[in-house]
């Protein structure tokens, strides 16, 4: 007869106090999991997905327009590569590491970046990265990809318990 863990550790009163123990400490593993889980954002950063990647497309066809640059279409193809980019450096905390290793991933010319920002919702991470892009000017590599010759953007976030990794990928 097969008994689980739990049955046999009551039973025996010798190891019931390492039993204890022992459940005790799976309690606080299980716990720091769920923590830290992408899946469980902290309440600062709630993700409404079509809408914050909407957003951040439109954001950085507000910053093109203020320079007569015509508006870039989303690309669903970059939105998945820039999810994809995101997620992974967001997790390494490498600057654009996907993008390197994959040359793009076959879709994607170039690429922006707001790594591991703590503290802020999920728009003003993409407001106020964008914005320090932006302010480097026309001297700066973020300025200069974002006013580029290019004609779609895929945006892409990543929320990993407090941190919030928001990718940009244009062709």
């Amino acid at each position: 007869m097969h008994r689980s863990a739990t049955s046999s550790c009551l039973s025996r009163e010798p190891k019931f106090a390492r039993c204890l123990v022992l459940i005790g400490v799976l309690a606080v593993v299980v716990t720091a999991c769920e923590r830290s889980s992408p899946a469980t954002p902290s309440s600062t950063n709630s993700v409404n997905l079509p809408s914050d990647l909407s957003f951040c497309a439109d954001e950085v066809n507000r910053y093109r327009a203020s320079v007569g640059r015509p508006p870039l279409a989303r690309s669903a193809d970059l939105e998945i590569f820039a999810t994809e980019a995101a997620e992974n450096d967001g997790r390494s905390h490498q600057a654009h590491h996907l993008f390197s290793l994959t040359n793009g991933g076959g879709t994607s010319a170039a690429e922006t970046e707001i790594l591991w920002w703590r503290g802020l919702a999920v728009r003003a991470v993409i407001q106020q990265g964008l914005r320090q892009m932006w302010q480097n000017g026309p001297t700066g590599e973020h300025y200069d990809i974002i006013v580029g010759g290019f004609s779609q953007i895929g945006c892409g976030l990543f929320v990993n318990g407090a941190e919030v990794t928001v990718a940009q990928d244009y062709r």
